[in-house]
């Protein structure tokens, strides 16, 4: 599954969550832009992209400093792919942005969660911050989520 994300970045993967809540809790903050090129490059700094490819139990690939969305999208899509851990959820970024993740593994009221949840910034701090505090706020994870990894598009 591929989705574009603007500067609020908000997915979940999860597999013990129903598809259909599932599906409304990775769009909440779903921006998706008009077109999917880089706008030109403001003086001579190149634009570039990132993107991370994740699975519910936090096994993840990233990219960053990428021509095109479809490029790095295509590269960790294909590398979370061959890990075999189960569907990779795939998002692509504009270079300015970076995406953190945040997962949790352990049980709940009787059932067994592997949760991931990634979230988006400016900086690398912010984007650690996000992903944590959406992961933190789900009541299944109890605020026991770990950081994963955090990747900047333009490589910082």
């Amino acid at each position: 599954m591929l989705k574009q994300i603007g500067p609020m970045l908000a997915l979940v993967a999860g597999m013990a969550l129903p598809a259909t809540v599932m599906a409304q809790t990775a769009t909440q903050s779903l921006q998706t832009p008009a077109t999917q090129s880089a706008p030109a490059a403001q003086g001579n700094k190149p634009q570039y992209w990132g993107a991370i490819g994740f699975t519910s139990d936090g096994s993840y690939a990233t990219a960053w400093k990428q021509p095109s969305k479809a490029e790095a999208e295509a590269d960790v899509a294909k590398r979370c792919a061959k890990m075999g851990r189960g569907e990779c959820e795939v998002i692509g970024f504009r270079g300015e942005l970076c995406v953190g993740l945040a997962t949790y593994i352990g049980s709940h009221s009787g059932r067994r969660y592997k949760l991931s949840f990634s979230g988006g910034g400016l900086t690398s701090p912010d984007a650690q911050q996000t992903a944590l505090n959406r992961c933190n706020e789900d009541k299944r994870t109890r605020g026991r989520c770990q950081l994963r990894t955090v990747a900047c598009g333009d490589g910082r």
